[in-house]
């Protein structure tokens, strides 16, 4: 009895049976469903942001396209660098007791809430430079470092490919639905206020903020994650010591450990084909409405409206969810990729061949666009979470914190270095920036729009073509791999191992079966005993 009372109060087991660590049962649509509503979290922050900021700033702020790009990219610097050590600091903070008893997942969850509200501070115009510099490094650095620990979810309260699929495809139609709304919102505020009116951004930011709030608390009390015990924290530090020859962790071997993660085949694939369509996407949605106003002469309200045909993304991303049970992230890649080519040369045949139909052919390419762009979207989130198991093949550890940050961290430096790129184009372009509505651009900004949304966004959706080609994660591969993991997990001998299992496992981490040196205790009774 005397021993029950200690432990209740030890700062440690007594918060083992807190909500957020406790498997609340099957995950159907309405579990999936509250993890997933916490992607309106990047939405708020970021959505917005790559479809209108840019444009906010050259129109409202008086800044140039340069100015903008700069900014952009010095807060996705700042917002990489924090990505990068935030998944190990989630991977840590159980060692505090806050980060036990909020949950070293959940804590930084319920950090977001609030911090959705600071993205307001983004639309207030006629601020100088560095205002806007500073309330954007702000905002970004504060959505990776919040988001990463929720990446982690899937990996924590699943170890079921089909369960795993159903949370990130709920996760991606709901990002499509917020998506749509961060253009077709837009496009009706723009109708009842002038075009020199910097007022419906502000207004748009403030409700997809407040909404985001609400939804935030309905993922941190629809989801759970996986408590870390006393004996698993004791394992963790032996394993992490010895893997840094009985040393504390120092900027080198910290720095070793995000390399380590491109030591697994398919993960080195994977950010290949993330970085490549990621620069497409941003260079795209940053020009569009340039190419909407400027190139064809239409209003932002009409470039809200297409873009808002992101409504296909819940049809699309649904279909892909049950597809890719089916078939191969490869193949479906490619097929959103094709897409995406098509209607990079559709919108140079609109600008320069000027159809009579032209807005037909807008929407036609708009839906082959955003159809693409879904499933861009869909196919390296959905994979994710199965790649930290391949890691955990190799290495026996479960780092899906640091590979989070990892693919975080590259997501914020391709991102940038696209709205960089984009920018600096229009500039070399001798774009005219602007402090009270648009204003008529030389034919040079014009050629320089036309090429972007076409050329340069092509150019890199075959790079991701390239990459995709050589992807060879599947449910039918990952099924082989996982069986293999959990058999070497209950001790099962490497000796025993399947040569067609073993096959698969070399081919998707990159790693010689018979090198992986984590499992050889369970050849080795001595060692088997003193587990």
């Amino acid at each position: 009895m005397d021993n029950e009372k200690q432990n209740v109060h030890d700062g440690w087991d007594e918060y083992a049976t807190k909500r957020i660590y406790q498997n609340r049962g099957k995950i159907g649509v309405w579990r999936s469903l509250g993890y997933g509503v916490f992607s309106f979290f990047s939405i708020s922050m970021q959505g917005l942001v790559g479809a209108w900021l840019m444009f906010f700033y050259t129109t409202f702020a008086g800044l140039s396209a340069g100015q903008g790009a700069t900014i952009f990219l010095i807060g996705r610097v700042a917002d990489a660098v924090v990505s990068l050590v935030m998944g190990n600091i989630s991977d840590n903070v159980y060692k505090y007791k806050l980060g036990r008893k909020f949950g070293r997942r959940h804590l930084f969850i319920l950090a977001a809430a609030p911090s959705v509200l600071v993205a307001i501070t983004l639309w207030v115009a006629g601020m100088n430079f560095w205002y806007y510099l500073i309330t954007y490094v702000i905002v970004t650095v504060l959505m990776s470092t919040l988001q990463i620990p929720w990446e982690t979810l899937p990996n924590e309260m699943t170890k079921n490919f089909n369960n795993r699929t159903k949370m990130s495809t709920m996760q991606m139609v709901l990002a499509g639905l917020g998506g749509m709304l961060t253009q077709f919102i837009p496009a009706q505020l723009f109708k009842y206020f002038p075009k020199t009116s910097p007022e419906p951004y502000i207004l748009m930011q403030a409700a997809f903020s407040i909404v985001t709030f609400f939804l935030i608390i309905v993922t941190y009390n629809s989801t759970w994650e996986h408590f870390v015990t006393k004996d698993e924290a004791k394992k963790m530090e032996a394993e992490a010591l010895e893997e840094n020859d009985g040393q504390k962790a120092s900027l080198k071997s910290v720095l070793k450990n995000y390399f380590s993660t491109f030591k697994i085949k398919t993960f080195r694939l994977h950010m290949g084909i993330y970085l490549s369509s990621y620069f497409a996407a941003t260079m795209f949605t940053t020009v569009f409405v340039y190419y909407i106003v400027y190139v064809l002469g239409k209003t932002t309200s009409l470039s809200g409206l297409l873009q808002s045909l992101s409504i296909v993304s819940i049809p699309v991303t649904i279909i892909a969810g049950f597809a890719i049970t089916k078939i191969s992230y490869r193949t479906l890649d490619l097929f959103g990729f094709s897409l995406i080519l098509v209607s990079c040369f559709g919108w140079t045949f609109i600008a320069l061949a000027k159809p009579a139909a032209e807005m037909v052919w807008l929407i036609i390419f708009m839906i082959f666009w955003e159809i693409g762009l879904y499933i861009l979207y869909f196919a390296p989130w959905n994979a994710f979470p199965f790649i930290p198991d391949l890691d955990t093949l190799v290495t026996g550890r479960n780092r899906a914190g640091l590979f989070a940050s990892v693919m975080t961290f590259v997501n914020q430096i391709s991102v940038g270095v696209a709205g960089v790129v984009a920018g600096y184009l229009l500039d070399f372009a001798n774009f005219r920036e602007s402090a009270s509505g648009a204003v008529v651009q030389p034919q040079s900004a014009i050629n320089m729009i036309i090429f972007i949304v076409s050329g340069g966004v092509g150019i890199m959706i075959l790079l991701a073509i390239f990459f995709v080609s050589r992807f060879h994660l599947s449910k039918k591969t990952f099924t082989v791999l996982s069986a293999e993991l959990v058999r070497l997990q209950k001790g099962g001998s490497m000796k025993d191992v399947d040569p067609q299992t073993k096959a698969v496992c070399e081919d998707l981490t990159g790693v010689k079966y018979d090198s992986i040196e984590f499992w050889k205790k369970n050849d080795d009774p001595q060692d088997g005993a003193q587990q």
